[in-house]
């Protein structure tokens, strides 16, 4: 399996109709000078962002969606060089860890690069990755520039969680909002960087994606698929629950080297327990939660306290065995 990275994607799959409105606002010159391209983690908001560069730096002879890669301007920016784009980002900390946040002295940057004569006498393009992670005074060195922004400067910001921008920074962004990768999208995306997962698994994993290629991807890249049907199994057998074997299973995924494989688990467990409420709520849900019905408000309780569980555990560096313990230990309660 090969990992995409955004920056070096050349083709875009899905979001037509993003594309068709960069593409319009561009051609007409209705180009705005900052967009908010938000959605889920994982249905190629970045990749879109790096296209868009692609294509207003090479004044739309790269396409949207499609880059050509032996285009002069896309060479420049493969190989990180071109002096008219500038990418801020979370950085890392001391320790050589990603920080939580983007920090203020990186946002301002921004600042002094879009306000220089760009290089090629065309755009400045920056792209703000993951701007929901900026800093208060971060946010506030970007609304500034978005309060009096430079002549071709181009702000392209990445957002799954939206809500924690600034107001006025939302307010300042033309919106792209992308909806969740289609079966078929998601399906394009799997074949292209995990062509070796195929069949019932390939099935499965669309199916589990909600809609998100890179979910999908991170289930094949932590191997977490065995450990999710394990805990289907023993989620399955409630209200009994064998202690055992479910102290194995979070020895499996408690790991403090397996972060990646505790996170995805966690999340497709929040998944049930979420699917679970929305079949009470509307009298029908498939076959998405293995437990035994409870009422509404119970399942909505357990889902809200399962997460919050999991939340702490990740944000204080918390024992995550235990952590996985404490909340099957509690679904068990629930449906007792």
């Amino acid at each position: 399996m090969t990992t995409p990275d955004p920056a070096h994607n050349p083709i875009l799959i899905g979001h037509d109709e993003a594309l068709r409105q960069v593409t319009e606002a561009f051609a007409g010159q209705r180009m705005h000078h900052a967009w908010l391209i938000t959605g889920i983690e994982g249905i190629g908001k970045a990749t879109l962002a790096w296209h868009i560069a692609h294509h207003v730096l090479s004044n739309g002879a790269n396409p949207l969606g499609n880059i050509n890669e032996k285009n002069p301007t896309a060479k420049l920016i493969l190989a990180g060089a071109h002096p008219d784009m500038l990418v801020v980002r979370r950085a890392a900390n001391d320790k050589g860890d990603l920080r939580d946040v983007i920090v203020v002295d990186d946002a301002l940057k921004l600042a002094s690069f879009l306000h220089k004569t760009a290089t090629h006498g065309g755009w400045r393009v920056a792209i703000i990755d993951e701007a929901h992670a900026l800093n208060r005074h971060g946010q506030n060195a970007i609304l500034k520039i978005l309060e009096e922004p430079p002549e071709q400067a181009l702000i392209l910001m990445t957002a799954t969680s939206p809500g924690a921008l600034l107001p006025t920074i939302r307010s300042r962004c033309r919106l792209l909002n992308l909806e969740p990768l289609d079966d078929a999208a998601t399906r394009a995306i799997l074949g292209r960087f995990a062509p070796e997962v195929a069949g019932d698994d390939l099935q499965r994993l669309i199916k589990l994606a909600g809609g998100s290629a890179g979910f999908a991807l991170k289930v094949i890249r932590t191997g977490a698929l065995p450990l999710y049907e394990e805990l289907l199994d023993v989620l399955g057998a409630m209200p009994k629950l064998d202690i055992a074997r479910l102290h194995k299973l979070a020895d499996k995924i408690g790991r403090k080297a397996d972060a990646e494989s505790f996170d995805v688990v966690t999340t497709l467990l929040t998944d049930v327990l979420r699917h679970g409420a929305r079949t009470q709520a509307i009298g029908q849900g498939g076959d998405a939660a293995p437990l035994p019905p409870m009422p509404l408000d119970r399942a909505l309780r357990l889902w809200d306290k399962t997460r919050a569980t999991f939340a702490m555990a990740d944000g204080a560096n918390l024992d995550k065995k235990l952590a996985f313990v404490n909340a099957v230990t509690e679904i068990r309660k629930a449906v007792a």
